[in-house]
């Protein structure tokens, strides 16, 4: 088959489509990616035909922190970026998508089913985390309003009055793509960011059953599976200074803000270093673009970037901003985790991690080296936490649940697959 996989988003929300392109390429699928302009060199350094993808929202470190404000983010990413898009994401993916017989789409491609429907082609959207489906059933902890998870689960009407304010309001953010729809002769769908994203062909949820068991408010056709893994050719190795430092003593705890929230760390890995020197124990501090040059000094290696499927296997504990990825790789890789969210689905990651007896939360706002301090001194300190996080690690079978995946896409192009939703 010739299939398209597409992705907006931080480098967090392509990963996960490139982990399922790539598998599709190795059972000789014809695959290509549409992608913001900002990801070309990766797209195309994994192997890939590249398309661009508008809007390219989060190619700068200003746009970061203008859409991952944990109240006003999302709005902001929506109502400001997305649905005024919406047009020119339809011509991209429209241009992207002839030819292909099938189209697999992340989050925000609130446009596929128009795209879709234009080609008449089926298509598939994938779900990286449990937050996507605003569950009634398992409140998820939504990041401008924490303490509603806990009331949810003694009783739906809160979460049930705030989901219906977030439909009317993302209606009316919706209005361009309304207006595309009627410009297009097509019937209005479902509300985009509730139950229009999903597909009538197949929902592919990508997290196990343990993190978040299916629940009977999702879609009649999600199919979960498990976290997928990606890894790009290059990233195979050890630098030799990285490999040194972990051969020079105890594992190390490493410290991670992700793609797209290290650009807003302001003083996180001050702090990191701080509370590290406390403890007495060994750091890596992956910095991303931060000030400060890659050095080794006092037990702390900071380093722009490596890749957490090289180094999370030989750390102690990992302390990060709970996006999906790294909490799959913390999961994958049997340790413990200090989750400090800032946004988005991270608030109710780090929330799961933590009720699974696999993490603690500490929140981002008024974050003191003394509170990273006592944190990582309850993960590292706490001997059942850590073989919590072994053993679930032992649940974590990456190779059969990216082939359940990638069986369900390829059936997902049978019109028999089609279901009412």
């Amino acid at each position: 088959m010739r299939i398209l996989f597409a992705s907006l988003g931080s480098r967090g929300d392509l990963n996960p489509l490139l982990a399922l392109a790539a598998a599709c390429r190795e059972r000789g699928h014809a695959v290509s990616v549409a992608a913001a302009e900002s990801f070309r060199e990766q797209v195309e350094a994994s192997g890939f035909a590249a398309w661009p993808l508008r809007p390219d929202v989060l190619c700068a470190a200003g746009q970061v922190r203008h859409f991952s404000d944990p109240s006003k983010g999302p709005e902001r990413l929506l109502r400001t970026e997305v649905f005024p898009a919406s047009e020119s994401t339809y011509s991209d993916l429209l241009t992207a998508a002839r030819g292909a017989d099938l189209l697999v789409v992340g989050e925000l491609l609130y446009v596929a089913p128009l795209v879709a429907g234009t080609l008449g082609v089926p298509w598939v959207n994938v779900i990286l985390a449990p937050s996507s489906f605003l569950s009634l059933s398992d409140p998820c902890v939504l990041a401008p309003l924490p303490a509603l998870s806990r009331l949810g689960r003694f009783s739906h009407w809160p979460l049930r009055a705030v989901l219906a304010l977030g439909r009317h309001l993302t209606e009316r953010w919706a209005r361009p793509l309304r207006d595309l729809e009627r410009r297009l002769g097509r019937t209005p769908v479902a509300n985009p960011v509730y139950a229009g994203k999903h597909s009538p062909h197949l929902v592919l949820t990508l997290f196990p059953e343990f993190f978040a068991p299916k629940q009977t408010d999702w879609p009649q056709n999600a199919l979960q599976t498990g976290f997928p893994f990606f890894q790009q050719p290059s990233e195979t190795t050890l630098a030799a200074d990285v490999l040194a430092f972990l051969d020079a003593g105890p594992p190390p705890v490493v410290f991670t803000l992700g793609s797209a929230v290290v650009m807003m760390a302001d003083d996180f890995y001050d702090l990191a270093e701080e509370a590290v020197g406390r403890i007495g124990c060994r750091a890596i501090c992956l910095v991303g673009g931060n000030p400060g040059p890659a050095s080794v000094s006092g037990g702390i290696l900071r380093a722009p970037y490596i890749p957490l499927e090289a180094v999370f296997p030989r750390a102690a504990a990992a302390v990060h901003h709970g996006g999906i990825g790294s909490c799959a790789m913390a999961l994958r890789s049997g340790i413990p985790s200090v989750v400090i969210p800032f946004g988005y689905d991270q608030p109710d990651n780090g929330a799961r991690l933590e009720r699974l007896g696999v993490a603690c939360v500490v929140r981002r706002r008024g974050l003191t080296a003394r509170l990273l301090e006592q944190g990582l001194r309850r993960v590292l300190e706490d001997g059942t936490m850590s073989c919590r996080a072994r053993e679930l690690a032992r649940q974590i079978h990456p190779d059969r649940d990216m082939a359940r995946s990638i069986e369900a896409i390829e059936q997902a192009a049978s019109p028999a697959a089609t279901h009412k939703i």
